[in-house]
This record gives structure tokens, C-alpha cells and sequence, in this order.
């Protein structure tokens, strides 16, 4: 598997924040690259809205496309839908959408991922 993980410390557990872009990796993105952003995400207390995603009331992996407009790191953003929820992220795959296309039916199958088992950028 030929598939270079973008997220600078996959394993490390990140505080979101409602209303605000946090960074979950420092290494910027390409413009006009094709991404794909695959998290744990563990929300309590509440229900929440990703961009990108959609609703989220419980704990579980999200994954999703991602087309970068800027150079910067890539980030998470939520609002709040109900609640005064908690959220947290943590073993994150960011990658390019071709690794992960060529790689798909492994990493789909791989279901836990805790971010230290491939190469990092």
C-alpha cells in the first residue's frame, strides 16, 4: 500500500470548537488537489452539523472529498444543531484523493484506523 498520510500526528486527539476552522494538520494543502479527510469524530452533549458531512448526534468515523482552494492546513468546522456539545477528533487519514482511489478496497476494509500504521508526509 502506497498511501502517504498528509495529518501530521494521525493519532493525536484534537478539540474542535463551534463556529471555528481548527487546524487538524500543519502541512498546507494544494490548491486545486482533490483530498480525502477521514476522521474518528467523538461528539457528547449534543448534536452538531459538519460541513461537508452533515449531522452528527454520536461518535463515529467521518470521511469525505475535499477540493483545496487554498494553501493552508487542512481543517474541521462545525456548527451547533442542539446541546452543548464536546467534540474531539482523533486518527485522521488525510490523503490524496488518487492514493485513496487506488487504495480504496484496503483502507475501506481497514475500518479502525489509528493513524500510525502508514507513512507520513
Amino acid at each position: 500500500m502506497m498511501v502517504t498520510n498528509l495529518c501530521t500526528r494521525p493519532s493525536s486527539t484534537i478539540t474542535l470548537s463551534a463556529g471555528r476552522w481548527v487546524d487538524i494538520t500543519t502541512i498546507p494543502s494544494k490548491p486545486g488537489t482533490k483530498y480525502l479527510v477521514s476522521a474518528y469524530v467523538n461528539v457528547t452533549g449534543g448534536t452538531i452539523s459538519m460541513r461537508a458531512y452533515g449531522d452528527l448526534s454520536a461518535s463515529q468515523r467521518v470521511s469525505y472529498a475535499l477540493t483545496a482552494s487554498l494553501a493552508s492546513p487542512m481543517s474541521m468546522y462545525y456548527s451547533v444543531k442542539s446541546g452543548n456539545p464536546t467534540v474531539t477528533v482523533t486518527n485522521i487519514l488525510i490523503c490524496t484523493w488518487d492514493e485513496y482511489q487506488a487504495n480504496k478496497t484496503l483502507l475501506d476494509g481497514i475500518g479502525y484506523f489509528t493513524g500510525n500504521t502508514m507513512p507520513l508526509a
